[in-house]
Parts: structure tokens; sequence; C-alpha cells
């Protein structure tokens, strides 16, 4: 058991609003960056080549720290390692007010650690707090943040006008990551140390686990749609006779209507069970990259079903984090599994496997019938995924499996 003061447990209420402000901050800043990236790179003096390491260094900070986030918890505690993660990110945002080129790249990877940590141990947080009703807050938690991405895609350009400059612009998102600082500081000194493991089924590995693989193998599949659809989007419908604002404002479309897909797939989830969900999402998904090749014309509707779906794809990727771990301290070990690979592969390999196909074609056929067919194993996983099993941690030297405790510990009476 924890190590809490008589009393001083934080209470359901106090932690959503640490989880609402956890989510919130989870895309700000580095989904501010991409809409500034012509200011960025006149006013630093970057190549073509920089820009291109920029945009991929939070993808990569992503998926790298997110393997050392379930450790951070086991020692810390989900709280305390919360906290740092909110340190790392107000750090990187203000470390970039320099406007140097080493202070933009620096900053950017110390706030793609801190929103790694925020990542990997939001699905704890919900699977502790609100055992019993995982869908819904999962639900909830992707809304906010795919609101916050949004949000933060929407008004980069108008906030660098109002400050004129892009660091202005990109500075002001430590006002929230602030707010979500203070809150969660009390919460992590209410709810003290962890106690020391003691053949907790976080102890072991869930490397062995066929489970852990497929929900892996999901959220790997889904990033890749997921980051090189919104990543080449303004890009292939320039390239079907879309103006840049217009290419522009359809991609703001995408990630608005997303909200909504992240916020009821979860909960029809409830009601309709996993398996239609997931056959849902990966029909409509290849439907709207399909339609974006034959019938560019209409690429709103195609757009909309689009976003939709990558907004329900990670709403379920994170509910089957939930759903098939038995304990928060397993919740947080797959998640810093599924994670560090998904991203890893599906944010970095699946965008620049796009890019080298579009440049050898010369053009979107081969790239957009790919990625459409991506959601085929996609499919299969998702299926195998909501089979009601949870995962079971290995010891690393026997291979006996590890029981999770009757009563996990948990940050709520």
């Amino acid at each position: 058991m924890s190590d809490h003061r008589s009393g001083a447990r934080p209470s359901a209420v106090a932690m959503t609003v640490g989880l609402t402000l956890l989510a919130l901050n989870l895309r700000p800043a580095v989904g501010s960056v991409s809409p500034l990236l012509d200011d960025i790179q006149e006013s630093v003096g970057l190549s073509d080549s920089a820009v291109s390491v920029l945009t991929t260094l939070p993808v990569v900070c992503l998926g790298v720290f997110a393997a050392v986030s379930p450790a951070l918890s086991r020692r810390m505690g989900t709280p305390r390692a919360l906290v740092l993660g909110f340190v790392f990110l107000i750090a990187g945002i203000l470390v970039r007010l320099d406007e140097a080129a080493w202070a933009l790249f620096l900053g950017t990877a110390l706030a793609g650690a801190g929103l790694a940590i925020g990542n990997v141990l939001m699905p704890a947080v919900i699977k502790s707090v609100f055992p019993d009703r995982v869908r819904l807050y999962t639900g909830i938690g992707t809304a906010v943040l795919s609101a916050g991405a949004a949000l933060a895609a929407g008004v980069a350009v108008p906030l660098r006008n109002a400050t004129d400059s892009w660091s202005g612009s990109l500075a002001l998102w430590v006002i929230p990551a602030a707010l979500g600082l203070i809150v969660w500081l009390p919460l992590a000194r209410r709810a003290g140390r962890p106690a020391p493991a003691s053949g907790s089924a976080a102890a072991g590995s869930l490397l062995g686990d066929a489970m852990a693989w497929q929900v892996t193998g999901y959220l790997a599949l889904r990033a890749l749609v997921y980051f090189t659809a919104l990543g080449w989007l303004p890009t292939i419908l320039a390239d079907f006779g879309y103006s840049n604002a217009t290419s522009g404002a359809l991609l703001s479309l995408a990630m608005l209507v997303s909200v909504p897909g992240a916020l009821f797939a979860p909960i029809l989830v409830g009601r309709k069970g996993t398996s239609p969900i997931v056959v849902a999402i990966a029909v409509a998904g290849a439907v709207s990259l399909l339609g974006l090749l034959w019938a560019p014309g209409i690429a709103a509707l195609w757009v909309v079903i689009l976003g939709i779906t990558l907004g329900a794809g990670h709403a379920m990727a994170l509910t089957f984090i939930g759903l098939r771990s038995p304990s928060p301290q397993v919740a947080a070990q797959l998640s810093g599994m599924v994670q560090t690979i998904g991203y890893l592969v599906g944010g970095i390999a699946g965008p620049l496997l796009l890019g080298l196909l579009h440049g050898a074609t010369d053009g979107w056929t081969v790239s957009l019938v790919l990625l459409a067919a991506f959601t085929l194993p996609e499919l299969i996983l998702g299926l195998c995924s909501s089979r009601s099993r949870a995962v079971r941690p290995r010891s690393r030297q026997s291979g006996a499996t590890h029981q999770p405790a009757a009563q996990p510990p948990a940050l709520v009476d």
C-alpha cells in the first residue's frame, strides 16, 4: 500500500481535474510547431533536412521515453512521475524562447519527454481511479487530448500574429502546462511513495504475452495511419488541386472531428462490444483513404470520415490498454510497451514509407492504396485484442506468470 497520510488521499474530483489537464497538455507543445514551420525555418535558418528532423523528433521522444515511464511510475509513484513530466514539458516550452536552433531542438526534445510520460501514465491513472469506468474516462481523456491538438493547430498562426513571433506563440502553451503542474503537485504529495513491489504483476515482462503484442500491433498500425495521414494530408490535397489555405482548413477539420470520434468510440464499446467498433473504424478508414484517391472532388466528406476514425482508433487503442490490464501497475507497463513500439514503428515508418513511395511513383495512388491496405492487419489485431483476456506478465528468470495483487493500490479511496 502507498504511504499515504491518514485522510489525505486525493479525491476523485481532484483526480478528474488532474486527468483533464493532463490530457489537455499532451499535444499542444509539439502540435503547435507544424503550422509555424515556414516562419521557424526562415527565422532560424534551418535546412529542409533539419526541418524533417524537427518534425520527427517529438514522435521519437514519445517512443523512446515511453520505454522508461513505467519504471519511473514504479519507483516514484504515478502522480510524482507525472509531476516530473510536467517539469520537462514546461522546461521545454521555455527553452524555445531563445529562438536559436539548439534551443529549438533541445526544447522540443524536453517537451517530447514530458509528453511521453503523460501519454504512458494516463491509462494507469484511469485504471486506478476509475477501474469500473475505464471506457468512459478513456473516451473523455482521448477527446480532451484530440481537442488540445485541434486547438493548437487552429490558434498557432493567430497567436503568432498577436505576439509578433513564433516563439511567443509556442511559449503561451506554458500556461496550461503550469496549471497542470499546480494541480498535480498536491496530488503527488498526498499520494505518497509507492510501497516496494513484492511479486506484483509489474515485476514480470510482457514480451512473452500474445495479448500484449496484439494490443501493441493495433496501436502501431493506428499510429502509422494517424501520423501518415495527418502529416501528408495537406500535401496530398494540394496535389489534387486544392489551395494551401483550403488544404490547411481541411486538416484542421480532420483534427476537429477526431474529438467526437475519440469520445464516443469507447462509450459505444459498452453497448456494442469492442469487435463492431474495431470493424467500423477499419472499414471507414479504408473507405476514406480510397475515397480521397478516387473522388478527390468531395475531399471534405472523406476528411470528415478519416478524422472520426483517427480519433476513434486512438481511443480504442488506449481503451484496450485499460481493459486488458489487471491492475494500474500493469496498465502502466503495457502502456509503455505499446507506445514505445507503436510510436517508433508506426509514427516514423509510416510517414517515411509514404513519402518514399510518393517520390518513387510520382503520385499518390500506390501510397494511398497501401495505407488503406494496412487497415486489414489492423482489423485482425483489433479483433484479437477484443478477446476478454488480461495480459499476464512473466518472470524474466523462470518464465512463471505473475499474478496481480488482489486489490492493487489506488490513487483514491
